[in-house]
């Protein structure tokens, strides 16, 4: 017997929140018994990944409940989608410029140049319909890519990050809202997330 959707009030969304960031407790367990030495939750790539990887998981039979868009594709190309940052380091969503992106593309070839042999035209589809945004898939994951950020900062930490960048209300939904809107289920916890995050002072009112 399948579960009831749940009412998605205000109410219930800010405690799914709560539920997504103690899974993604991991993010901060460092290996090898080490620690980090700053008091800020900094985030590598990886852990953004991994991030991504929780949101899809939470959202996909939500927003797909007919069960029948390939999972494996959609996992694959949230482990890819930012490869290129081996190459060129993270920059913030709203700062990339038409420059950044070509070396973005130019980056890309170069980590498929790198890897192993047998791994490259795996990689490349994948990276392909990432990047075309053709297949249900694809705008998926962008969608969950855009939104999973919210989850990481929806927090005093991140209150801090979001003010040490002075990063506007305007500036997180202009990289968000358009590729998030398709999904119902995601755009309103984006809704609801980004209005509460605006109601608790998180950004600069530039």
């Amino acid at each position: 017997m399948s579960q009831p959707t749940p009412e998605f009030t205000k109410e219930h969304i800010l405690s799914e929140v709560r539920k997504l960031q103690y899974l993604y407790g991991l993010k901060h367990e460092i290996r090898y018994g080490q620690k980090r030495p700053e008091g800020l939750f900094t985030e590598s790539v990886a852990e953004h990944i991994y991030g991504m990887h929780i949101c899809a998981q939470y959202f996909l039979p939500l927003e797909n409940p007919t069960g029948d868009w390939d999972r494996v594709c959609i996992y694959e190309m949230i482990t890819l989608h930012d490869i290129d940052e081996i190459e060129t380091g993270d920059t913030i969503g709203y700062l990339k410029t038409d420059t950044i992106r070509d070396g973005e593309k130019i980056a890309k070839l170069k980590v498929l140049d790198k890897s192993p042999n047998h791994l490259k035209l795996d990689f490349q589809k994948h990276i392909d319909e990432y990047e075309n945004q053709e297949t249900f898939e694809a705008r998926f994951v962008k969608a969950i890519d855009r939104f999973e950020p919210l989850i990481q900062i929806y927090n005093e930490f991140g209150m801090h990050i979001i003010n040490l960048n002075k990063t506007t209300a305007e500036q997180s939904r202009r990289i968000k809202d358009h590729y998030i809107a398709p999904f119902k289920i995601i755009d309103t916890f984006n809704q609801v997330i980004q209005k509460a995050m605006i109601d608790e002072g998180y950004f600069d009112h530039r």
